[in-house]
């Protein structure tokens, strides 16, 4: 049970011997840090409800607390303020062990379409996904992550159309010596995009083209299994650099023969209606009297909408997975999208009642001008060119390049670009900086990864200096407490598991990364002020070596969990 569980409990305990409703303590961390570890304004509510003063139910609620070894100091202050300090023993147990929640969730993250290079718009998807995937782990839950790859609409279409207008022997040949490179394929779909918008009768053919492909034309899905085989093994690629891998390679293909059955099922009973040749589901609003826009799932020309794909991969998980969540990381912009979809398939029971359908938005990825972050030419930048242009910003920390360096330079690189995301609450747009992500100084991944390196050359020091074998594993009956900052980090530690909590339920990465920046600086404040190794005390240099090991052990996985991994030594 982590700190804030623990007064919580203690909280309910008095609020029910005095008889007082228990079912919202309001703890929270202390605001004023000078004063306490933790405060509850629980008096003020209860006082309107009892009618009595919140001082005088605050010193009730204080009388019994104080009798508890594990509280060093209750005070009450204010107009009913009340203040709780952990005794240092209770500091000393150090309980970093997370609360675990039991649930089977689908993870639906990453979602690139299939004919285009990525690009740093997917970074924030495949970033905040990975994270999210670690952190529901380490809370005890079972997790399967779906990349969802676009590859079945309008786009495939398109890319059919423009390569008969410009490769019309390769349909004759049935393929047979056709060879693309993603970059091809992406330059492809971009001329497509243009005279779909721009040429009417090239809008009709890409749309004949996706209904013909969507009900079974052989020769186009030939055509699309070797574009969707050529997009897979690139994003396959930039993800191995990125660190962040999936669990199912799947589609929104992997759904068509289930979509017909959907319609079908979704007609019978009502809910889905025929419209001007289409059939969409109308979304009525009773409680306003704004109308607004039905969940197309047929379009009038035949061709299935992702929204239906969407529908039919939820039908799909709950048969395959029967989930207790499934969590969407999609940009913000798709809001409206998901709450007609998941409306939809509430409404027609392909959920349990008990399943949670989430979407996880997030805002994008800018330059310093507020737009989308762009390459000096205007385009938006790949992701592949943004690694290495992160990777070669690492490389300008280092004084000389060889394997080892380029490895740490991969790692700091990859670090610093999902710090710098992972660093911010998600729904926040937030300014791509390309100057300062990679310096080991202020609010970086480096920051943290160079204070693991740091405690492992502290480790190193102490064994070339002893060979203590009592030092080979972090025994906590050996930590002692002869400084604050001791004590500040002891605190800090025993907020793992809470931070953990509050970062599972809030389905929000940023508070891992805070928590692993503040413990970072609370290292550097003991490596400043104290002496570690030589320490003349030895029972105070083995306490704060061990401390050592448990804070590198934490920011060890606290950067994995936003899946950083931290080089052994930080070389310049």
């Amino acid at each position: 049970m982590h700190l804030k569980d623990y007064l919580n409990s203690a909280i309910v305990k008095v609020l029910k011997q005095l008889g007082y409703d228990a079912s919202n303590t309001l703890v929270s961390i202390s605001n004023r840090p000078d004063l306490s570890d933790y405060q509850s304004n629980v008096a003020m509510p209860l006082a309107k409800i009892v009618k009595k003063s919140p001082i005088e139910i605050a010193n009730k609620i204080k009388d019994f607390l104080i009798k508890d070894p594990a509280f060093s100091k209750v005070t009450v202050d204010g107009p009913g303020f009340i203040n709780v300090t952990f005794s240092d023993n209770k500091l000393l147990e150090i309980n970093i062990s997370p609360k675990k929640f039991g649930k089977k969730v689908v993870l639906d993250y990453g979602g690139p379409n299939i004919a285009k290079e990525m690009h740093v718009g997917h970074l924030r998807s495949a970033i905040i996904g990975e994270s999210l995937k670690r952190i529901l782990k380490l809370s005890g839950n079972e997790v399967i992550g779906d990349v969802h790859f676009g590859d079945w609409g309008t786009p495939i279409g398109m890319l059919i159309t423009q390569l008969k207008q410009e490769n019309p022997q390769s349909f004759e040949d049935n393929f047979e010596n056709f060879d693309m490179t993603i970059s091809e394929i992406s330059a492809l779909y971009k001329r497509a995009n243009a005279n779909f918008k721009s040429n009417d009768e090239f809008k009709e053919s890409a749309r004949v083209a996706t209904f013909e492909l969507q009900n079974g034309n052989i020769l186009y899905k030939k055509l699309w299994k070797i574009l969707r085989d050529k997009s897979v093994e690139a994003v396959k690629k930039n993800y191995d650099k990125l660190g962040v891998s999936f669990d199912l390679w799947l589609g929104e293909s992997d759904t068509n023969d289930l979509l017909p059955k959907i319609v079908d099922d979704l007609l019978k009973r009502n809910i889905a209606v025929h419209s001007n040749g289409a059939i969409i589901v109308p979304m009525d609003c009773h409680d306003s009297k704004q109308e607004k826009a039905p969940l197309i799932l047929r379009k009038s020309d035949g061709a299935y909408t992702y929204a239906i794909t969407d529908l039919a991969t939820i039908v799909q998980r709950m048969e395959n997975y029967n989930p207790d969540a499934i969590l969407y990381v999609v940009d913000a912009r798709q809001k409206e999208h998901f709450q007609q979809v998941f409306t939809v398939a509430r409404l027609a029971g392909y959920t349990k009642e008990t399943t949670s359908l989430e979407h996880i938005a997030f805002g994008t990825v800018n330059g310093k001008d507020g737009k989308p972050f762009k390459t000096r030419e205007g385009n938006v930048m790949n992701l592949k060119d943004l690694i290495e242009f992160s990777e070669n910003k690492a490389k300008e920390e280092l004084s000389v390049i060889n394997e080892e360096t380029k490895d740490q330079a991969h790692k700091i690189a990859i670090g610093a670009l999902k710090f710098q995301d992972l660093k911010n609450l998600r729904t926040s747009n937030y300014i791509f900086d390309t100057e300062n992500f990679t310096k080991s100084e202020g609010k970086t991944g480096a920051y943290v990864q160079y204070a693991i390196a740091r405690i492992n050359s502290i480790l190193e020091k102490s064994l070339n200096k002893d060979s203590n074998e009592n030092l080979a594993t972090a025994n906590p009956n050996e930590l002692k407490i002869s400084h604050k900052i001791e004590r500040d980090i002891l605190l800090q530690l025993n907020r793992f598991s809470e931070s953990l909590e509050q970062a599972y339920v809030a389905r929000e990465p940023s508070i891992i990364s805070e928590y692993i920046y503040i413990l970072s600086q609370k290292f550097s404040n003991l490596y400043a002020e104290l002496p570690i190794n030589g320490e003349n005390d030895n029972a105070i240099r083995i306490s704060r070596l061990q401390l050592c090991r448990i804070i590198k052990k934490v920011l060890t996985q606290g950067l994995d969990m936003l899946g950083i991994e931290a080089p052994e030594k930080m070389l310049r």
